[in-house]
């Protein structure tokens, strides 16, 4: 994530000669450390979810980034007991669909739900579906809300799930926030276009982290991941963020240069490319195996809350 602010300037600030008669501050360039871009959004008096495509700009995020092919599918089958019989249901419901045409938005969104909860009695960790995350920048405390936020113990955000009627319905709600007009047309949602609202949520859920005290990984990153369906809802696509404990120190400080954040996207398909379609194989269902094991782990590692976990948490958001 990095911006020029001599090039772009910032939103709702008119340059004047006696502007440019200022020293700009200083700031020391190092190697690996970019220029940090959350001070762009001083100005911006809009919900991320309406942020103008130029944000990605500004935080270096490829506008187009084509997903890499999922890895090999793993050779391990899913346990048994892993899914319960409404999981199952949901599991076939997408197959059968996904035989004659696209699934719909429901049946996906559903089979996603079902699978966190089954995984998550099954593997007893505690994971909540209705986790927010809140994303700070300086002053302001802003909550972002997806349609399904999967969290270890409500501590641990692991993945944001979203889709294109949901995207949609969030612009629509937001037209107007305190009086600043945004647009509202059909959310863009593809295979290779990154949104706006998807990278604000990912650092949102990494700060959530080191809100919590959840423990960075052995390279010392957070990772996060938001997940939509892809156009015909057989595959998801899964943007994950790979974000550096040092940055989210940087950004609490507003430090002028911070560590980049680098982002990847894939595809996981729904169904196995076995002829039986088992569930047992399904690239997703394991994906979601996996997540809820890391859900428990980084929880299971992060202190207890002081005060109630849920959106009365913040005194001031949007």
């Amino acid at each position: 994530m990095s911006v020029s602010v001599a090039t772009h300037g910032i939103v709702g600030h008119k340059h004047s000669k006696k502007d440019s008669k200022r020293t700009p501050s200083p700031h020391v360039e190092q190697e690996g450390y970019v220029l940090n871009p959350v001070k762009m959004f001083n100005n911006i008096i809009i919900h991320p979810v309406l942020w103008p495509e130029e944000a990605l700009r500004w935080m270096e995020v490829p506008r187009v980034m084509p997903p890499t092919p999922a890895p090999a599918p793993s050779p391990r089958r899913l346990p048994k007991g892993s899914m319960s019989a409404a999981a199952r249901k949901a599991y076939s419901r997408v197959a059968n669909a996904l035989r004659r045409g696209p699934a719909s938005y429901e049946e996906v969104g559903a089979l996603v739900v079902e699978a966190f909860s089954s995984m998550a009695d099954a593997q007893r960790v505690q994971i909540y579906r209705r986790a927010k995350a809140y994303l700070v920048l300086g002053d302001l405390h802003i909550r972002m809300e997806p349609m399904h936020g999967f969290a270890g113990r409500g501590l641990a955000p692991v993945l944001a799930y979203v889709d294109e009627p949901f995207r949609r319905r969030q612009r629509e709600k937001l037209v107007y926030w305190k009086g600043a007009p945004g647009q509202s047309g059909q959310a863009i949602q593809d295979n290779e276009h990154v949104a706006v609202m998807d990278v604000a949520m990912l650092l949102a859920m990494a700060q959530e982290h080191r809100r919590w005290g959840v423990h960075a990984d052995a390279d010392g990153n957070h990772i996060t991941r938001v997940m939509y369906p892809n156009e015909t809802r057989s595959a998801m696509i899964v943007l994950t963020a790979v974000t550096p404990a040092e940055t989210l120190r940087s950004l609490h400080s507003s430090a002028d240069m911070i560590k980049p954040v680098t982002y990847s996207r894939r595809t996981i398909p729904i169904l196995s490319d076995t002829a039986s379609n088992a569930w047992e194989n399904s690239p997703l269902l394991q994906l979601i195996w996996t997540l809820v094991e890391e859900g428990g782990r980084l929880a299971s590692k992060a202190p207890t809350p002081r005060w109630p976990i849920g959106p009365w948490a913040w005194t001031t958001h949007i």
